[in-house]
């Protein structure tokens, strides 16, 4: 059972990297306007974290704290490594992202069991984004039963500056 167990959760972790090699928002050599998109979330304990993230520009995943904390967590059994990612957009540039805001745990059945309990929450959407020059944002959220949303805020002033996804 526990060679069963291994084979699922690899297989799991790999799926999860398919295409690891991530789109870059500002390509080698681009010289024009620039902000900032940070990750954000909080361990709830070592084997169970929240993240909010920017998982895709215009459809190109990018890199992103889930893809980076199953990096890092690989191979640890229930254990999970956090991470989280920031990354510079182009600014003033209309884009369409895809933000999540999800439970992550160190393996796979967790994540399972965690759904089952009741206690695994997750939601994503795309909405319309135009960053301005030297803006420095974060992704942000809230997961709880029947009301968890996501949505980009300007990190000086801590107000929206994207739709709120609401689960639905």
């Amino acid at each position: 059972m526990i060679n069963v167990m291994k084979l699922v959760g690899g297989l799991l972790f790999g799926l999860s990297l398919h295409g690891c090699a991530a789109y870059k928002p500002v390509p080698e050599g681009y010289t024009g306007p620039v902000a900032v998109v940070a990750d954000s979330g909080m361990p709830v304990d070592g084997t169970k974290s929240i993240i909010f993230a920017l998982m895709d520009v215009d459809g190109q995943g990018i890199d992103n704290s889930f893809r980076a904390s199953a990096g890092a967590s690989h191979g640890r059994g229930f254990a999970l490594t956090t991470q989280f990612v920031g990354r510079p957009v182009p600014a003033s540039k209309a884009m369409k992202v895809r933000l999540k805001g999800s439970h992550i745990t160190g393996a796979p059945i967790h994540a399972i069991a965690s759904q089952i309990a009741g206690t695994f929450f997750s939601v994503e959407g795309v909405v319309d984004f135009t960053p301005m020059s030297g803006g420095n944002y974060v992704v942000r959220g809230e997961l709880k039963k029947g009301g968890s949303s996501v949505w980009i805020e300007d990190r000086a002033t801590g107000l929206p500056v994207t739709e709120k996804i609401i689960e639905k």
